[in-house]
């Protein structure tokens, strides 16, 4: 997810944007204060279009996936021909509220009416 200065767009104001993945961000050149444009895909969910990149000033950082889940530390792996990185931490409280999510989820048990909250 990359953190915006909030502009309007198309009727709201955004401060988000998906990024999507890894590859995304690497395809797009993507680097910690760019500028960039965005538009709403869909006319609903905000994406990142293209980097302006006659705006950098060198001041930019080159975004670095952590090996490590931010949660419990154990390392965040990328299987081969998957998208994303997935902590491999089996006590990862992340991962068994995630667990327990997904079983509730329509795609599960299609619990009606849980509520889960996350703190």
């Amino acid at each position: 997810m990359a953190i915006l200065e909030p502009v309007k767009l198309a009727g709201s104001t955004i401060s988000k944007t998906t990024l999507h993945n890894e590859d995304f961000i690497k395809e797009k050149e993507l680097k910690i204060g760019d500028h960039v444009i965005i538009q709403k895909a869909g006319d609903v969910i905000p994406e990142v279009v293209e980097v302006v990149k006659e705006k950098r000033t060198g001041k930019e950082k080159k975004f670095v996936m952590p090996d490590t889940c931010p949660v419990c530390g154990a390392p965040a792996v990328r299987e081969n021909n998957e998208a994303i990185r997935r902590c491999i931490g089996i006590e990862c409280s992340a991962r068994k509220f995630r667990n327990i999510v997904h079983f509730a989820s329509k795609a599960g048990m299609d619990i009606d009416g849980l509520r889960i909250c996350s703190n």
